[in-house]
């Protein structure tokens, strides 16, 4: 996954940066899936901030978010934070593989958040991520 920051500049993230950062569980149900699941992955949040953007900057901020097959979407960077959905990497213990949806999955805690279960929200659902664009 690439991250390209509000100067442009990009930064890669493969498996080991990926695995080097603190991981997080949601356990949620999903439109797209059947019953209870677990996801497991950085916070979207932590991701963002390597980029050397403020947390309050980014609060002002848009994503673009691109999945491998070119669907595109853009979510309010705030989410990051008012949210903390993650980028999971595996789902009921498992990695997660493109035809899983992986290897990256935007995630948020649906179940626990009232005012995630809406089609706005799931919109941003970003499955098959590949790039981040901060704008």
């Amino acid at each position: 996954m690439t991250v390209v920051s509000p100067n442009g500049s990009r930064q890669r993230y493969d498996e080991e940066d990926l695995a080097a950062l603190t991981w997080h569980d949601i356990v949620t149900h999903t439109v797209w899936t059947d019953g209870l699941q677990t996801f497991r992955g950085p916070y979207l949040r932590d991701i963002l901030v390597l980029t050397g953007v403020t947390a309050d900057d980014l609060a002002l901020r848009r994503l673009t978010l691109t999945a491998l097959n070119d669907f595109r979407v853009d979510v309010p960077a705030r989410d990051a934070f008012a949210f903390d959905p993650i980028l999971a990497r595996n789902a009921n213990g498992q990695p997660m593989l493109v035809r899983d949806k992986g290897p990256l999955w935007l995630i948020y805690p649906r179940d626990t958040t009232p005012a995630l279960q809406t089609p706005e929200f799931d919109e941003r659902w970003v499955w098959q991520l590949t790039l981040i664009e901060i704008t």
